[in-house]
């Protein structure tokens, strides 16, 4: 059995005040890694996760090039297939939003279309809209769990701040959202 802490959009300056939530750490406490789906916007929140586990992340819009991460990335967990993105862009530029994922459906459809063709991924994650959801969805005959974590220091036009862990044992998937 893994656990996977799964975060989004820290949006944190190498000097600033604002810093991950205590709480993100709490949640976080025995993970055996964490996924971060883009816009860290720093060594400094890279560096602050790593403090828990490691850290395996995408860059996001707004990620310096220095980061050196990659736009998207698989990752695999016993027997679960991992797609993670940040959701900002599709295949094409700008896919065409899909109508389901309320806050979420242009992020949704970037991150789809990014994986759409490989049929072993079992759970897709991506942020950027800064709006937290969790939602199986139907694809090519099979269930795949969308999770846009959040974002645990900005929420935009969002209501709630979030973050999420990913129970993976064997082929099975149980998700948490937690959302503040």
């Amino acid at each position: 059995m893994q656990k996977i802490g799964v975060i989004s959009d820290t949006h944190l300056s190498e000097t600033g005040r604002r810093s991950i939530p205590g709480r993100v750490f709490e949640y976080f406490r025995d993970v055996d890694y964490i996924l971060h789906a883009g816009d860290f916007t720093s060594r400094r929140a890279f560096n602050d996760l790593a403090a828990i586990a490691p850290v395996i992340g995408v860059r996001g819009n707004n990620d310096p090039a220095h980061l050196e991460l990659p736009r998207s990335r698989r990752f695999a967990a016993e027997d679960v297939i991992i797609g993670l993105c940040h959701g900002d862009r599709g295949q094409t530029r700008h896919e065409k939003p899909l109508g389901q994922f309320p806050g979420n459906n242009s992020t949704a459809a970037n991150a789809l279309s990014l994986f759409e063709f490989e049929d072993d991924v079992n759970c897709l994650i991506f942020g950027h809209s800064h709006n937290p959801m969790l939602m199986w969805h139907r694809i090519e005959g099979r269930e795949v769990l969308l999770l846009n974590p959040g974002s645990p220091t900005d929420k935009r036009f969002g209501p709630n701040f979030g973050c999420a862990m990913l129970t993976i044992n064997g082929s099975s998937i149980e998700p948490q959202l937690w959302t503040w």
